[in-house]
């Protein structure tokens, strides 16, 4: 499949991203509205054995609508995030559909607790569209449409020269996320 896709990769349009990512993610990190002090908090706080004020703390960020799961669901939500290994995403399909529903939260609870996973966000969608890849849109935690979207930024990260990989505090997956988020913002 990564062969496929590095068959169709437009190399025209990667570049004048590549030549911005380090302006792009500095935007997008540092806009007030990303709360990157809060982001970079979470990057410590979170941390296993994990517990529901964590994913709390995770929503809060995020801005989501506190969790409608029952203690059953909770304790599959926690099992969910401790086997799943990075980049896997087919064992979304094991979770009830309650905790699915919602690919930012599932995703951003993925994200702080591997580091590896992408944060699922419109603009960031946006901004693969530009550079030649177009990502389905969803609501629910589809296996297949965040699989992509995880294995399209993981492709860009790895065909981006060694410029874009700035000094900081952040995982290089939310790195490529928030300029590629930026971009689609911008366009």
């Amino acid at each position: 499949m990564q062969t496929h896709a590095l068959l169709n990769v437009d190399r025209n349009l990667l570049l004048p991203f590549f030549e911005r990512v380090p302006e792009l993610f500095d935007r997008h990190h540092n806009d007030p509205q990303s709360n990157p002090e809060m982001y970079e908090e979470l990057l410590y706080r979170i941390h296993r054995p994990l517990s529901g004020d964590m994913l709390d703390m995770i929503d809060d960020w995020m801005g989501l609508e506190p969790r409608r799961l029952n203690q059953d669901q909770d304790l599959m939500l926690r099992l969910f995030l401790l086997a799943i290994k990075y980049p896997d995403t087919l064992l979304l399909e094991s979770l009830d559909d309650i905790i699915t529903e919602d690919v930012r939260r599932i995703s951003a609870y993925l994200h702080f607790t591997s580091h590896t996973y992408t944060i699922w966000d419109q603009d960031t969608r946006k901004g693969l569209k530009l550079l030649g890849f177009d990502i389905p849109d969803t609501q629910k935690a589809d296996p297949f449409i965040y699989g992509a979207y995880v294995g399209t930024i993981e492709l860009i990260k790895d065909l981006a020269p060694f410029t874009c990989f700035l000094e900081h505090d952040v995982p290089r997956q939310r790195l490529f996320q928030a300029a590629i988020a930026q971009y689609g913002r911008e366009a």
